[in-house]
């Protein structure tokens, strides 16, 4: 009789128990890959040059007194740490993608990457920085971008 009740009472309440063995399981998969191999992802804002690039506009303070231009960066995590250790701010190679990166992305702002209340940075004319004979000042600045998200997989 009492093997009974055990079977009843596991057809009954069968998905409760699945639903929690499915969670432990997640949750502890989701613990070795975030904490222990550092497998993500993380995405912060690099430095732009406004000369050259279309950069986004950001705000220091609520009411926007002083602006400050960047692009979104993605990187993946063990690449970054290695590159510049815990700190990444005042890292140089933060803000690019190196040839050994893997998932490595820079968005600049246009139509397209910009949400919600984003702004951009007025269109950049190739004219404006390249190549004047005439003006030993000017810049030949390369602003092709290396895309490195498929490298070494």
């Amino acid at each position: 009789m009492k093997n009974k009740t055990i079977v009843e009472h596991f057809r009954k309440h069968f998905f409760p128990y699945i639903l929690i063995i499915a969670v432990i399981i997640s949750g502890g998969f989701s613990y070795y890959r975030f904490m222990i191999k550092y497998d993500y992802l993380v995405g912060y804002e690099g430095v732009c040059d406004q000369a050259v690039e279309k950069c986004f506009i950001g705000c220091e303070d609520d009411a926007c007194t002083t602006e400050y231009y960047y692009t979104k960066m993605q990187k993946y995590e063990p690449d970054l740490f290695t590159e510049c250790g815990v700190d990444i701010t005042d890292c140089e190679n933060a803000n690019v993608c190196l040839l050994n990166d893997r998932d490595c992305s820079i968005t600049f702002c246009d139509e397209k990457t910009k949400t919600g209340d984003e702004e951009c940075t007025s269109s950049v004319k190739k004219s404006d920085t390249q190549g004047d004979e005439n003006n030993p000042d000017s810049l030949n600045v390369d602003t092709t971008l290396q895309d490195n998200t498929n490298n070494n997989k």
